[in-house]
């Protein structure tokens, strides 16, 4: 298989000679399968292209075994589709688990070999490479993404060094995915929904604590709970969300990517204004999503930019029930994290005020540049989220104690 011999190439030369082979076998292989004529093997082109492309990162400092790892990972990719076993995976009830597991135990057996990490590390590196392959598999994209995907996860991770225990990381993992398979089996998740939100919940709980995760799953229940309230009037409508409200990556993504931005710089220098900015990011996802549930519901709905009556669900569109959404929203987080003594009363406005704002950003540009194709509603949603723990991160960073910078240890 041509990946993994890159891969080993990779792991075993300097960067001038495996980036040059790279290349090499790349073209090479393109003239001589121009016209084989196997549907997979053209992605499988596509993927050495890609990897030749990012084989050119360890120039830049990017450690050849996170390259050659995503390289294997891509390869076992190729490996099920043409037994067929992908398709039966993805069928069957359990084939997010067994991708899980597959790729998982692909990246863990690789750094066993190649580096000399402890075991707690080398799992955690493995299992959250794992998921993210696994997630690709479900989404509709080229497999040659997976390289990227892969090598861009290990990368992040290879400088957020994280010091663990193996019961913790299986804890954290088991509490995710628990989580994240009832939310699949009750329809408030896709599978994508499930492997991203497994994802981002055993990053969550590895890099803070249960608390942090809790701040999270508060979002999804209530967020899931506003999306089916009057699903069927705002589906005779047509601006109910698709597919029964289930949430898929993007979804996820949008809403927590910030979040969970700002979860790791809290758990890896421990600044508290990191912990402010996070509850901040996700006061703003609620509050943005209650209000575009809610408010969909209003008869009376006025564009936040000129406040000219428009039809109910009309980006940017917002009403005096959406309004009284958004409050309970952001309170909602502020209520939650006060009694999970995360915060004291002090900061309570910060995060309020800074996450209302958050929503009301997200109202800005739906009505400007998501209105005009300039962004996606899942675009909007991450600049209103990332925009709410910011505003509150500016307020709260003078007042703040910077402790020395520390990792945490479990």
């Amino acid at each position: 298989m041509l990946l993994t011999l890159i891969a080993i190439v990779l792991s075993i030369f300097p960067p001038k000679i495996s980036d040059g082979f790279a290349i090499f076998l790349t073209l090479s292989s393109a003239i001589v399968y121009s016209n084989y004529e196997v549907r997979w093997f053209e992605s499988y082109l596509k993927a050495m292209l890609i990897a030749s492309i990012v084989v050119f990162g360890n120039f830049f400092g990017v450690p050849s075994y996170v390259i050659a790892s995503s390289l294997l990972i891509c390869e076992v990719h190729f490996i099920l589709e043409m037994t067929k076993l992908r398709r039966k995976f993805i069928s069957s009830g359990y084939g997010a688990l067994l991708f899980i597991f597959i790729y998982t135990s692909v990246g863990a057996i690789y750094f066993h070999i190649i580096q000399n990490f402890s075991l707690p590390y080398l799992l955690f590196l493995s299992l959250i490479g794992g998921l993210s392959a696994s997630l690709v598999e479900y989404v509709k994209t080229e497999p040659g993404a997976m390289v990227i995907v892969a090598s861009t996860t290990y990368l992040i991770f290879t400088i957020y060094v994280i010091n663990t225990t193996i019961f913790y990381l299986a804890e954290a993992f088991a509490i995710s995915f628990i989580l994240a398979l009832i939310s699949m089996k009750t329809g408030v998740a896709d599978e994508s929904g499930l492997l991203s939100a497994t994802l981002i919940g055993t990053i969550v709980i590895l890099f803070t604590d249960i608390r942090f995760f809790t701040i999270i799953l508060t979002f999804y229940i209530v967020g899931s709970a506003a999306t089916k309230y009057m699903y069927k009037e705002k589906y005779a409508k047509g601006v109910a969300e698709p597919a029964g409200g289930a949430r898929g990556y993007v979804n996820v993504f949008s809403n927590s990517l910030a979040a969970l931005f700002f979860a790791i710089n809290y758990g890896f220098y421990g600044l508290g204004v990191f912990k402010l900015a996070f509850l901040a990011s996700v006061a703003t996802a609620l509050g943005d999503t209650v209000a575009s549930e809610i408010g969909k519901t209003s008869e009376k709905v006025y564009l936040i930019t000129n406040f000219k009556r428009v039809e109910p669900g009309t980006n940017g569109g917002i009403s005096i029930k959406g309004e009284i959404a958004a409050i309970f929203g952001c309170l909602l987080i502020c209520i939650v994290a006060l009694v999970l003594r995360m915060i004291n009363l002090n900061e309570i406005f910060a995060i309020f005020i800074s996450s209302f704002i958050g929503v009301h950003i997200d109202s800005l540009l739906g009505a400007t540049l998501e209105e005009k194709g300039w962004l996606t509603n899942a675009g909007v949603n991450f600049i209103a989220t990332l925009s709410g723990g910011l505003i509150c991160l500016l307020m709260m960073y003078p007042k703040s104690y910077i402790g020395v910078y520390k990792v945490k240890v479990r």
